[in-house]
């Protein structure tokens, strides 16, 4: 799978689970209050039930002619009675009420309903409710169908992206078809073409045709580079590094030789400061791929006669022109695999995607500042 593939599925099922998530966590809320305010509404209509009970049982003792009374008790709820200054004549309740002005609350599990009467039977003028509030098992039941939900939801739209990227996905199976194809084609004639300059004596050749000579080295050299950049774009992640003491010093040398050709088009002045034996333990091919993207590009982007100016230490590479610069947008999105700031160069865009995973791969830090108009600097510290 594409790393552009991933990071689309990635924002979208982001969208598309968030919008999602947010519509049932709003259904539910709804539900669950709606739920909640039914349960009350009961609660509330079962203890007036019990309270009209309790006036009967206070009406039926009023009216009795036995000289002593006995408070009613009821199994399903506690009570209490009040006179009309709201003093407590007699009370079965667990938690005392003192605010008779409330017809329906809640105090901690227990619901309470207060009711006024009238005649006052045995000097009572409120009667007081208590219960048990009755659990309301609806939140563990929407909490387990929202996971369940939510799977479902899950599931259903990672095949849905799939599906739809589908279509892209082969897209670009079929690029990477036609750069391998591509790339293949141009090795041969490349090789043939480098090979053959090299063996032409320059004393043989006047000043005119050596001009051409070299244009057609300069030419070479960039397709070579453009092709080396393919072939390990394609085969990155197939090929294990061989890593190895690699001398630093005489592989950047060899490195600016090899972009004489195409400095000298430019008019160039290339300032190298390179410490002696410097080494690095990495793959030569793709310690090769950086240096070279590094290069070219700062030979790519600059002004025509200005200089370039590269630093070698023992933990640092320094490589910095004048040529446009670029915005600290640019430099954020420099990274991404076929981002192009300037269509008048050439290029397909990755050679900072290049950079990214082989220093990424040897944890070696990079540093870019530009400026516009005055130039870049890329830092390499390890």
């Amino acid at each position: 799978m594409y790393k552009s593939e991933k990071q689309t599925i990635i924002y979208v099922l982001a969208l598309y689970l968030s919008s999602t998530l947010l519509l049932i966590a709003t259904l539910f809320t709804s539900y669950y209050f709606y739920k909640q305010e039914q349960l009350t509404h009961s609660e509330k209509e079962l203890l007036k039930e019990y309270s009209l009970t309790l006036e009967d049982k206070l009406l039926s003792v009023h009216e009795s002619s036995d000289e002593k009374y006995e408070y009613p008790r009821f199994k399903d709820f506690n009570s209490a009675i009040y006179d009309i200054d709201k003093n407590l004549i007699f009370s079965t309740l667990k938690t005392q009420v003192t605010d008779l002005d409330k017809e329906f609350f809640f105090i901690g599990s227990n619901s309470y309903y207060i009711s006024s009467l009238q005649p006052y039977y045995l000097g009572a003028a409120y009667t007081v409710i208590e219960k048990k509030t009755t659990p309301m098992n609806i939140l563990n039941e929407l909490v387990t169908l929202a996971i369940v939900v939510i799977i479902i939801t899950i599931i259903t739209s990672f095949f849905l992206v799939k599906l739809v990227l589908k279509p892209l996905r082969d897209n670009l199976r079929l690029l990477d078809n036609f750069i391998k194809d591509t790339t293949h084609e141009l090795n041969t004639p490349i090789t043939t073409i480098l090979a053959n300059i090299e063996t032409l004596d320059p004393q043989n050749c006047d000043e005119k045709s050596m001009k051409k000579l070299q244009r057609i080295k300069t030419a070479s050299t960039t397709v070579s580079n453009l092709y080396q950049d393919l072939v390990y774009l394609l085969l990155n992640h197939q090929v294990s590094s061989q890593n190895e003491e690699l001398n630093l010093s005489d592989m950047l040398n060899q490195r600016i030789h090899y972009f004489t050709h195409m400095a000298n088009i430019k008019k160039l002045n290339i300032h190298a400061e390179i410490e002696e034996n410097v080494y690095f333990n990495a793959d030569k091919q793709k310690i090769e791929r950086l240096i070279d993207n590094i290069l070219s590009n700062a030979i790519k982007y600059t002004d025509k006669e200005t200089n370039i100016n590269i630093t070698l230490t023992s933990t640092l590479l320094s490589v910095s022109d004048e040529g446009k610069g670029m915005s600290e947008d640019e430099i954020n999105k420099i990274f991404e695999r076929y981002r192009r700031f300037d269509k008048t160069q050439g290029g397909f865009g990755i050679g900072y995607d290049i950079i990214k995973s082989i220093i990424d791969e040897y944890d070696i830090k990079i540093d870019i500042k530009s400026v516009i108009n005055k130039g870049t600097k890329v830092i390499l510290t390890w």
